[in-house]
């Protein structure tokens, strides 16, 4: 059998980190190895993943504790850990997440179908949303992210991170995680694995997505710098691989990307991050109608535009008490 190992990097993992172990434990291809980084939680999460070790003492829970490192870190000890036991490919999975029972089972063949070049195979997923309701995702960009797919990173969808699985010798190639990569990180490795193998897929949604308030960001904007640094740091490291995709075609995959996001931080009303955005469009000289478009937005101040919305709220409400 195949062996897999399970990476689950934690900080401050409850309530769901039980789930997220139960679902790697539920596995029909039994991983060889789980492997648990508490990343200096000061949460229940430690003595939750100690009693799982002594209430499955035959399926190999690992529990490694150090000071808070951050992301980036917590998996590279895990993969070494994984990787020092002898797995072949090692299943990233986060603590507020879960998998259905075949999806390790159903990745490895796929990995195998792809052959020896295959270093990565990701999956459909269900997002989860706080307030109860869940969205089967769309697959058919994921699905674009096979074979030497580097071009197809840059569209602005990604791979969901807790979908994959990463053969080990190709993390060790790479040397892991950068963890300079506060935010993004996920989106480095995909681009520095594009260039040593290529990627399978999947089309079944086998992972579980929550989206929950504790997980996100402080800062969008924050988010897409490390994305964009992760894309320029690539090819600047790989300049045959961006002559061959084309500079251009580089660009405006990135500006694309700002105008996504835009959209995005404007409607929900991230403004700061919003105005952000379109300063470092400014300095990165990243220009489009779109972009021009938003820009006249903000001319409006924060103060205005809430101010519109509070009315706009009010007006409609009047209108259904009319009814």
């Amino acid at each position: 059998m195949t062996p897999i190992s399970v990476v689950i990097p934690c900080y401050n993992g409850m309530p769901y980190l039980p789930q997220a172990l139960d679902s790697a434990l539920a596995q029909t291809h039994r991983p060889m190895q789980i492997v648990v980084v508490d990343d200096g939680s000061r949460d229940a999460s430690a003595a939750t993943i100690q009693r799982y070790v002594l209430d499955y003492p035959d399926r190999r829970i690992k529990l490694i504790q150090q000071a808070n490192a951050g992301e980036p870190a917590a998996r590279n000890a895990g993969i070494r850990a994984a990787t020092a036991a002898g797995a072949a490919w090692i299943a990233q999975l986060d603590t507020d997440d879960w998998w259905e029972p075949r999806k390790l089972e159903m990745q490895l063949a796929a990995a195998e179908a792809a052959g020896p070049d295959c270093v990565l195979v990701h999956t459909g997923f269900v997002r989860h949303h706080a307030d109860g309701p869940s969205e089967p995702w769309p697959m058919d960009g994921a699905a674009r992210r096979t074979g030497w797919c580097t071009a197809a990173l840059l569209e602005p969808t990604s791979i969901a991170h807790p979908s994959t699985m990463v053969r080990s010798d190709a993390l060790s190639r790479i040397g892991g995680y950068d963890p300079s990569f506060k935010q993004a990180c996920d989106i480095d490795l995909y681009f520095r694995l594009s260039a040593v193998g290529a990627f399978a897929f999947v089309a079944e949604r086998l992972l579980h997505y929550r989206m929950h308030p504790g997980q996100m960001s402080a800062s969008q904007f924050e988010q897409i710098q490390y994305h964009h640094r992760a894309v320029r740091q690539f090819f600047a490291a790989h300049p045959d691989i961006e002559a061959k995709i084309g500079p251009s075609n580089v660009r405006q995959a990135l500006t694309r990307h700002v105008e996504m996001k835009l959209e995005s931080l404007y409607w929900r009303r991230r403004l700061d991050d919003f105005r952000n955005l379109l300063e470092y469009a400014s300095e990165q000289d990243l220009q489009s109608a779109t972009i021009e478009a938003w820009r006249r937005k903000a001319r409006w101040p924060n103060w205005i535009i809430r101010v519109k919305d509070r009315l706009g709220g009010r007006a409609k409400s009047e209108v259904r008490s009319a009814k």
